[in-house]
């Protein structure tokens, strides 16, 4: 058997562990940086989609548009109502209980059915339109955000709310959600492209 009370470490071997875990460290630290390069800076603008929308000269046509929409269909509704109105006064006239009574009354009722109906139906008609005009806009609007940021260089472009303002005097759980909610706490002025998004816009607009 084997005595080990008299071995002794070899001098050069503490100097051969150092230097041998120093380059496992190299090695790892090279395979790390093949895998992932330093990060670089990233750009990054802000731009306020309300103000943006606000100030565009087209969706102000397009508003003023919808709304000659409304005007025609509405006068189409006001007949259907002055008809309703005129058998109303004919009732007040005639005698209750006639035949003659009961079939004012069926008429006024469908007329109000018809009323109703079409009402109904002409909101939800203006609230698509409007729908599809607002998609249309904002579709237009990113694409103006893109070839601003690919020319000015900026990586990421964010929605500013920093200017939402938290209600108050208003139940906690809307308050709590007004802050939970928002994606920007702070922006400089010198990273907003709002108004060069709208300028170049409404440069392109052709009514």
């Amino acid at each position: 058997m084997l005595s080990t009370s008299g071995r002794t470490l070899h001098p050069l071997i503490p100097a051969l562990l150092v230097l041998i875990a120093a380059l496992a460290w190299q090695a790892g630290a090279n395979s790390a940086n093949t895998t992932r390069p330093p990060a670089q800076p990233t750009a990054v603008a802000t731009v306020d989609i309300v103000t943006i929308f606000d100030q565009l000269t087209e969706l102000k046509d397009l508003e003023a548009k919808l709304e000659q929409r409304r005007t025609s269909s509405q006068a189409d509704l006001e007949e259907v109502n002055t008809r309703l109105k005129t058998i109303s006064a004919d009732l007040e006239a005639m005698t209750r209980g006639t035949e003659d009574y009961k079939n004012k009354v069926k008429d006024a009722m469908e007329l109000q059915a018809v009323l109703k109906a079409r009402s109904e139906a002409l909101n939800q008609i203006l609230s698509i339109e409007r729908g599809s005009m607002t998609r249309d806009l904002y579709n237009k609007v990113s694409d103006a955000i893109s070839r601003i940021s690919d020319r000015e260089g900026y990586d990421v472009v964010l929605f500013d709310d920093s200017t939402f303002i938290v209600p108050e005097n208003a139940a906690y759980q809307d308050v709590y959600r007004a802050i939970v909610t928002r994606s920007l706490m702070y922006r400089h002025d010198s990273v907003d492209i709002t108004n060069q998004v709208v300028s170049l816009m409404n440069s392109e607009y052709t009514p």
